[in-house]
């Protein structure tokens, strides 16, 4: 239960950090913002459904039994937490760039994605262990990659500095999480 109260916090926290300021963004903005926010509670919705018992299948359920178990199906094999990453990383890319800002957000969607996956499978928390280093350097690759983020414009590798920590700060990142 701790883990689905950690996944709801921690999807709020992202959705909302996400979009704020909220203004200039226009209406990609409100809509993303949105789909974050349905995409956070069906996520949610589907980890506290998924420990609940399955209820008796009826050769004819009717209408209404139909649609319910139609919808309960779309609602347990969605991934709604990719949804949510997604939206959550494209509505902070239609704000004026700021490296902090964005810094925080990778690592709280990071910690997002290992709660969801905690609260959905059966294995202790101890299975990170071996996988410490490889989260401890993808956090250190967000730091630099912040960093190089924050340097003027005006320099000509700013740029390509920002690319290669930033695409070395996802591939540590994509290792460390369990498929």
């Amino acid at each position: 239960m701790r883990y689905i109260v950690a996944v709801a916090l921690l999807g709020a926290t992202c959705t909302v950090w996400a979009a704020v300021p909220l203004r200039g963004t226009g209406a990609p903005g409100a809509l993303l913002l949105v789909v974050a926010a349905v995409c956070v509670s069906a996520g949610l919705l589907r980890l506290v459904r998924k420990d609940s018992g399955q209820q008796e299948r009826y050769v004819f359920p009717g209408l209404f039994g139909g649609l319910l178990y139609t919808a309960n199906d779309v609602l347990l094999r969605t991934g709604w937490e990719t949804g949510a990453a997604v939206s959550v990383i494209v509505l902070e890319a239609l704000h004026p760039s700021r490296p902090w800002h964005t810094g925080l957000l990778a690592v709280a969607v990071a910690c997002y994605l290992l709660a969801v996956h905690q609260a959905e499978s059966a294995v202790p928390a101890a299975v990170f262990r071996g996988q410490s280093r490889v989260l401890l350097a993808s956090l250190v690759l967000v730091v630099v990659a912040t960093g190089v983020a924050m340097v003027p414009a005006s320099s000509t590798q700013s740029g390509w500095l920002e690319i290669l920590a930033a695409l070395a700060a996802m591939t540590a990142g994509g290792l460390a999480l369990p498929l």
